[in-house]
């Protein structure tokens, strides 16, 4: 006849749950074979054995397997299982150990918890009945190199980069750019103004487009002396100056007395026929070269307007031969000026 615990591991071979009323319940899970190769064994699957002692709750399992193998009717089946359990019971209380063969061991703590250790050489999995730890000597496979397939050198010759040299080369590149730029490209520096479109390299400066033709000699009018007034106060006066087309600028004009006679004179005088002019600027603005002759005469230039297409022409001075242009063009080169030759 089998025992108590007999009934409990045979029902433990073909389920993964097993109540016993009123003592608690095991609970079996399926592990893997493992492998220790430091103690070369190797352990067969097995199920892993848990026990709560709150499955308490009677599932007729147990009970009924145990009323068939011993033949007895079910309550008093019953009855001799809670006998069994109220012995395990007792036991624990009592501090003794109880174990359980092929099932494993079970001692209460002083918390009153109860604790199961399962027996480790007994497998519950039917898969693996009877299997048992295998030993084995472990030995170290050689690794065997493999050679590669591209071999990769290092080539000494490659150094680090140095990104503060970077960083000053990005520095110094911009202004060796505008170094060149601004001179050959722009007017800044024979102008002496600079805008925001001389430090775009995409913007492109119009030049300036000039037609030839023959001089008309005109005769100056006199300039009545009451519009020269101004000259004679002591004090500066500000006038607009068209520098660019879409660009006015004022321009402070310091105060110079100058004898009225002789400007009348100056302007009185009649523009003389002469093969060469020297211009030094051009004008879509009336006002603009008015002004500007008149700085040049305060230089000291023999200076005049020619009126003839779209555009007055400045000249800072008429020559009659190849030697006074020369002359011309070196006093307007002395005050920073530049200009073209007009063939009249």
């Amino acid at each position: 006849m089998q025992g108590f615990e007999d009934i409990i591991i045979q029902l433990l071979l073909r389920h993964n749950c097993v109540v016993v009323p009123g003592f608690g319940g095991f609970v079996a899970k399926q592990v893997a074979a493992e492998i220790d190769l430091e103690k070369g064994l190797i352990s067969p699957p097995k199920k892993a054995l848990l026990f709560n002692r709150f499955l308490l709750t009677d599932d007729g399992l147990l009970l009924a397997e145990y009323a068939r193998l011993r033949g007895l009717y079910y309550d008093e089946a019953k009855s001799q299982l809670q006998q069994h359990t109220d012995a395990l019971q007792r036991q624990l209380l009592n501090g003794e150990t109880i174990k359980l063969p092929k099932l494993g061991t079970f001692s209460r703590q002083a918390d009153g918890q109860i604790n199961f250790e399962q027996d480790r050489f007994f497998n519950l999995l039917l898969s693996s009945y009877g299997l048992g730890n295998l030993s084995f000597v472990a030995q170290m496979a050689p690794v065997k190199e493999e050679t590669p397939i591209i071999e990769l050198h290092t080539d000494p010759t490659i150094r680090k980069v140095n990104w503060t040299r970077v960083a000053a080369a990005a520095c110094l590149l911009p202004l060796a750019f505008y170094s060149f730029w601004i001179p050959t490209q722009t007017n800044a520096l024979q102008s002496g103004l600079f805008s925001t479109s001389d430090f775009n390299p995409l913007h492109k400066q119009n030049a300036a487009t000039y037609q030839k033709s023959k001089l008309r000699v005109v005769k100056s009018e006199e300039v009545p002396a009451k519009e020269l007034d101004f000259e004679q106060f002591n004090s500066s006066r500000l006038e607009t100056y068209e520098w660019q087309p879409g660009y006015h600028l004022m321009v402070q004009v310091p105060a110079a007395p100058i004898s009225t006679t002789q400007e009348v004179e100056n302007s009185a005088a009649p523009v003389t026929e002469a093969p060469f002019d020297f211009i030094v600027g051009c004008f879509s603005n009336a006002q603009n070269a008015q002004n500007f002759l008149r700085k040049l005469q305060r230089d000291g230039f023999a200076a005049r307007l020619i009126e003839n297409g779209s555009l007055t022409k400045v000249s800072a001075g008429a020559a009659q031969n190849l030697s006074e242009l020369q002359q011309i063009q070196q006093q307007a080169a002395a005050r920073g000026l530049q200009g073209w030759v007009l063939n009249n």
